[in-house]
């Protein structure tokens, strides 16, 4: 399948700021539980009528399957938690940082990525405006939410990373993304059904709300998982780390954070990042 590298480009882009928007409706929720258990039901409904149009996946790519369903189901819950003891801009630049330099490093390591030293040092710079963007002199350093934002990090890492080879090794690739969202939203599903502060919480939440989180976070990390079959993991991974710059200008603009305004010029990095890898991947 040859498709255009500027094409895929320009997706990542989209799925960029479909995520910036998510982490800002989440962030704004009084009940970001009920938010992710909507977004499940979208992800039941939409996808698993799709699973009978594709073939069924392979025993090797449903390890792949099971493992990154138990990932996610701690990563969203992980977001919920991280976001309680740090403002968008602060959380958000250092967990997806951390993320990017660590799918690169692993990339580069392990799975033998036709990463070059220019492409490396495009996802450096992009690390080292992430983590500038969440700097404000006048913010003291919030210990419990940097570990959770690093933990979060990790958890980015490892289903990026799982997804990255499993999307690989499926004979179609429609079929791991398919399964991947169907499997996805049952446990958070489930989660937010039977918990006090879920979907019972009626009062703390609006459907309109719910259903655009699930639009923007399930098209946003499609987008992803179905460029990583045609981009290097990693390149796919710093790229997508615009949506720092998105997140940044949404949280000023929209949620008033008073910190955001003084970590766009560190964007101007990112950008520069995102720069050199695009010319690595032409």
């Amino acid at each position: 399948m040859t498709l255009s590298v500027n094409f895929i480009f320009i997706l990542i882009l989209v799925s960029a700021l479909c995520h910036a928007v998510w982490s800002a409706i989440i962030k704004s929720s009084k009940n970001p539980l009920s938010l992710m258990g909507i977004t499940s039901v979208l992800e039941v409904t939409i996808f698993l009528p799709l699973t009978f149009t594709v073939p069924f996946p392979t025993l090797e790519v449903w390890y792949f399957l099971i493992a990154t369903v138990i990932i996610h189901v701690i990563y969203r819950l992980n977001v919920i938690y991280s976001y309680r003891y740090g403002d968008l801009s602060y959380i958000y630049p250092i967990s997806r940082g951390s993320s990017c330099l660590f799918v690169a490093i692993i990339s580069i390591l392990f799975l033998s990525s036709d990463i070059s030293v220019a492409g490396f040092v495009g996802i450096l710079i992009v690390c080292i405006g992430l983590f500038l963007i969440s700097y404000a002199k006048n913010l003291s350093f919030n210990f419990r939410g940097f570990a959770l934002a690093i933990s979060t990090a990790i958890l980015i890492t490892a289903y990026t990373l799982v997804d990255g080879v499993g999307v690989r090794l499926s004979e179609n690739g429609f079929s791991y993304i398919y399964w991947l969202f169907t499997l996805n939203g049952i446990p958070l599903l489930i989660i937010g059904l039977i918990s006090k502060d879920g979907l019972r919480k009626r009062e703390t939440y609006t459907f309109r709300s719910g259903i655009a989180a699930g639009v923007f976070a399930t098209s946003s990390y499609a987008i992803v998982v179905w460029s990583m079959q045609f981009i290097e993991i990693a390149y796919v991974s710093s790229i997508r780390e615009i949506s720092i710059v998105f997140a940044a200008i949404i949280g000023m603009l929209f949620l008033f954070e008073k910190n955001a305004k003084s970590r766009i010029i560190p964007s101007i990095l990112i950008v520069s990042g995102i720069s050199v890898v695009y010319f690595q991947i032409l």
